[in-house]
């Protein structure tokens, strides 16, 4: 049984594969041209503030494109000046919690949804799925009084409990759906077997989510080390900043505009998340196409 469901299972990934090879090849080149266009514009930005990274400070003012300047001691004095060991390891923390305790949450929940369907579990699955409409600002305060009650202002442990929130409905609803794709087969001969629901879900099914599981785990990295509100309320001080907090000063004080050291700063901030995302792209692109059909 297990072997015909993982043929099955290969077959419809084979037929998709096939769907796609169908495409007419001008509407192919056509989207390509579309993708590279947009990656352009999104690079733009970067290259930019990486010319500015390694200017000097007179040299940042003179609206040229290519520097004539080469300071790459910018970085060193940005890492110094502003502290970004401490920025980072608090980024760190924050993303690491929210990461964990999302993926966790977000993966037991769709696999109740989808193997479990009732009005009421359908009507609940609705109801997480607002939080996708629902900006982080509409219920700062609340969260934040929340927070105060609980003595947990001005902790680490705050953010990661407010960030997971809005982590969890696009976990759960990306998660479910690749679930969705999984057949029942496999987890009904685990049960036949003598496995308990929960030995089938960790021994059977969680092993075949490793590429949604990846692609949660990378889109929650990404929007909590970017993540500004949210540790903007509830981090009282620089003691306790994150990397977006810390940077947003860095546009100078008594008058004193350092552009250069702002650009050098924010391209050490972007350096963690590349490497996360170039080292998880392959289980990223597999598990949104997986997730993405719909038996």
């Amino acid at each position: 049984m297990v072997a015909s469901s993982l043929e099955s299972l290969r077959q419809r990934r084979l037929e998709r594969a096939e769907a796609v090879r169908r495409i007419p090849v001008y509407a192919r080149t056509a989207f390509s041209a579309a993708c590279y266009a947009c990656a352009i514009l999104a690079i733009l930005p970067i290259a930019w503030t990486l010319s500015l990274s390694i200017r000097t400070n007179q040299d940042v003012f003179s609206n040229k494109v290519l520097p004539d300047s080469f300071r790459p001691q910018n970085f060193i004095d940005a890492w110094k000046e502003f502290h970004l060991a401490v920025l980072f390891e608090h980024s760190f923390l924050i993303t690491l919690g929210t990461v964990i305790l999302s993926v966790a949450l977000s993966v037991s929940a769709a696999y109740g949804f989808s193997r479990y369907r009732t009005r009421l579990s359908e009507g609940l699955f609705l109801l997480i799925l607002t939080g996708l409409m629902i900006p982080p600002a509409a219920i700062i305060l609340p969260f934040f009084l929340t927070m105060r009650q609980l003595h947990l202002y001005n902790s680490l442990f705050a953010v990661i409990i407010g960030e997971s929130a809005f982590a969890l409905p696009f976990g759960v609803l990306l998660l479910r759906g690749y679930m969705d794709n999984v057949p029942v087969e496999l987890t009904d001969a685990a049960l036949v077997d003598g496995a308990s629901d929960w030995k089938a879900f960790w021994y059977v099914v969680l092993p075949m989510l490793r590429p949604a599981l990846a692609t949660t785990a990378l889109f929650t990295t990404i929007s909590t080390w970017n993540g500004f509100l949210i540790p903007l309320v509830l981090l009282a001080n620089s003691t306790t900043a994150t990397v977006t907090v810390g940077l947003q000063p860095l546009n100078g004080q008594f008058g004193n505009l350092s552009l250069e050291l702002m650009s050098a700063a924010a391209v050490l901030a972007i350096i963690p998340i590349l490497l996360v995302f170039l080292i998880a792209r392959r289980y990223y692109v597999q598990g949104l196409s997986a997730g993405a059909i719909k038996q």
